[in-house]
């Protein structure tokens, strides 16, 4: 058994002379529909339990923002010799939502603090992963410009 991704981004074409020992299984991605509806349905039962109907009807916008901020890091974060690293996939996705479950419930006042978390998911999960100023500014302002969009956020964009 073995496994391998597209060519590009450091990794090579493998040649039919080594694919015709093998059968080949492709595993297409999950669409954004597929993406927002599951990780929206986790998000919304946690927030249930709170009982705060604001926070669950955010949760729609919020996982938008996530899966859109993901898409967008796959196709501006691409893998190269000396950023190797940058290769994005589902499991980040649900690293952020997985992180944002580990908060208590008593600690999520309102939507702003839920935003907040959030943001601060995101920046843990995607941020933290970029290894120069030039990557982690343009994720800051990939973020600032999906959160003002889709949460109808008025928040200062600062660098640092």
């Amino acid at each position: 058994m073995a496994a391998c991704g597209p060519p590009g981004g450091g990794k090579n074409v493998v040649t039919p002379r080594l694919f015709r020992h093998f059968c080949m299984i492709w595993v297409p991605s999950l669409s954004k529909n597929a993406m927002q509806t599951i990780f929206g349905s986790i998000l919304k039962g946690y927030f249930d339990l709170k009982g705060d109907p604001a926070l669950s009807n955010n949760v729609e916008d919020i996982i938008r923002t996530g899966v859109d901020t993901y898409g967008i890091c796959q196709e501006k974060f691409l893998p190269t010799p000396s950023k190797c690293h940058y290769t994005f996939n589902l499991r980040d996705l649900s690293k952020v939502i997985q992180g944002m479950l580990m908060c208590p419930l008593d600690d999520i006042v309102d939507k702003d603090y839920c935003i907040k978390l959030f943001a601060c998911e995101m920046f843990r999960v995607f941020r933290d992963r970029l290894i120069d100023a030039t990557d982690r500014n343009l994720f800051s302002e990939i973020m600032h410009k999906e959160m003002e969009t889709k949460l109808s956020l008025d928040w200062e964009l600062s660098s640092y």
